[in-house]
């Protein structure tokens, strides 16, 4: 049964240009659920990547509350949030960026290996069983440069998925990829997204990815103007 992962309420950002402040985002209200693959979308500039980057606190909102297991998080000191985000999120990048020195598996095992040092077998048996889920595992001990955009792109999930995350926050991942390689990174990001233990969430702006979705938000001019679970406009 899916539950509620995070929920946004009332939340606003600004950014300083230097000149006067900017309001990126305003008063966004949001519930993300597990076991659901939600796609935000919007234009360039619409605050969508802010958006991910404050459900995935890498930022703090300028105002409102963030609430993980009943408890508002959105002030908590940043050694809590960095506790929180290996608990709770993996992230996956327009990019892969894979570490060119390590091959695949240690790439996998590098936040594993930052959050406790040594890295237990469990883990590593782990590792090789969700690259062999997403056809890597020929290609265990390669190095990235050996391998394609959609395989590095893969890696790169299997790495974030590593500590079990209860969100996958997606920046754009198949922006940089082939249709045939966004397809194949697509169907994985959907298959991971059905298991209620997890949500996946990306944002794009590529209508490619829109039939993939359980829920789609649209976002203009950093407010909320179509949440499909809702089915109406004017918020979340």
């Amino acid at each position: 049964m899916s539950r509620v992962a995070i929920k946004l309420n009332n939340v606003a950002k600004e950014f300083f240009d230097g000149k006067s402040w900017r309001a990126v985002l305003k008063n966004i209200n949001l519930a993300i659920f597990t076991q659901e693959f939600t796609i935000i979308a919007g234009p360039s500039g619409s605050g969508k990547t802010t958006l991910l980057t404050i459900i995935g606190l890498i930022l703090s909102p300028s105002a409102g509350n963030i609430i993980i297991d009943s408890k508002d998080v959105a002030r908590f000191l940043e050694d809590d949030l960095a506790t929180l985000r290996m608990k709770n999120f993996g992230f996956v990048f327009q990019h892969a960026d894979l570490i060119p020195a390590l091959n695949v598996i240690d790439n996998i095992l590098l936040p594993s290996s930052i959050q406790g040092g040594v890295v237990s077998n469990h883990i590593k048996d782990k590792a090789r069983k969700i690259l062999e889920d997403f056809g890597l595992i020929a290609y265990i001990n390669a190095m990235p440069q050996q391998l394609s955009t959609g395989q590095r792109q893969r890696a790169a999930i299997v790495r974030a998925m590593i500590n079990d995350p209860i969100l996958l926050l997606c920046d754009e991942p198949t922006s940089a990829l082939d249709i045939e390689s966004s397809t194949i990174v697509l169907e994985t990001l959907k298959r991971l997204s059905q298991d209620e233990r997890r949500g996946v969430v990306m944002v794009t702006h590529d209508p490619r990815v829109f039939p993939y979705a359980d829920r789609m938000i649209k976002i203009e001019n950093g407010e909320i103007i179509y949440d499909s679970k809702l089915n109406k406009s004017g918020g979340a």
